[in-house]
């Protein structure tokens, strides 16, 4: 055990160099034009990153257990590492953008901004349709929020980010599986924020968190949805039987 506690910091380091020339190779998200483009990036994407995920899991589990352990880390970070492909991969996979909804004077009568307060970020509304559903499918959301300054202050740079977690039975705890910034310059007021989430053929089924934040000039708000990935949905309402209750 001594002897592969030894060896840690270098699978560690190998295994940052390795995801870090995946990184290298892709396409710049924002560079995607079609479907198609889309659609060749995520499978490259998510080969890299499984691929990844199961060597880092046979490598971590042959210094820990020899061959055995090799295999089972294999199987194990392959599985898993659908998950962590996907966040690796969140911005092939999601979309958002947002425009505006009410301007300075209409915002400030709604929610009865006063100057004094200064600059102000806050999230009203954030929804996913659906909240379950099965891999492959795809999950909308929308959202609505407001950035509001002193009046006369020039457009302000907002970043809106979208947050993927995912709860590790193992840990007990949701853990973060990878976010993606969308930096943008608004005029102050309201504004609606809408895109989807497509989820990957083989991730595995669970829980999941899909968080919105809203930082600019030092202020953040954010809220949260859980979303559950099942492999099976049902289909229409229950057929309740005589004598069931």
């Amino acid at each position: 055990m001594k002897h592969a506690s030894m060896k840690l910091p270098l699978f560690s380091l190998i295994y940052l160099f390795f995801l870090s020339s995946c990184a290298a190779v892709l396409p710049d998200p924002n560079t995607l034009r079609t479907p198609e483009e889309r659609r060749s990036a995520r499978i490259k994407c998510m080969a890299l990153y499984t691929a990844g995920g199961a060597a880092g899991g046979a490598v971590l589990g042959g210094l820990i257990k020899g061959r055995k352990g090799a295999t089972v880390g294999a199987v194990a970070g392959g599985a898993l590492g659908f998950a962590y492909a996907w966040g690796h991969c969140l911005s092939y996979y999601s979309t958002l953008n947002s425009e505006p909804v009410t301007g300075y004077n209409e915002t400030v009568q709604d929610i009865h901004y006063d100057p004094s307060q200064g600059y102000v970020v806050k999230i009203e509304d954030f929804s996913l349709s659906p909240s379950e559903v099965a891999q492959g499918g795809t999950v909308a959301f929308n959202g609505k929020y407001y950035v509001m300054a002193p009046e006369g202050t020039k457009d302000q740079d907002v970043t809106e980010t979208r947050v993927l977690e995912f709860y590790d039975e193992t840990k007990g705890e949701f853990v973060e599986l990878g976010r993606v910034d969308r930096n943008i310059t608004v005029a102050p007021g309201r504004r609606g924020a809408d895109g989807q989430f497509d989820i990957p053929e083989k991730v595995p089924d669970g829980r999941y968190l899909i968080k919105f934040i809203v930082s600019s000039n030092g202020k953040q708000d954010q809220i949260q949805r859980e979303l559950f990935v099942r492999q099976r949905l049902a289909q229409g309402p229950a057929i309740i039987k005589q004598g069931e209750i």
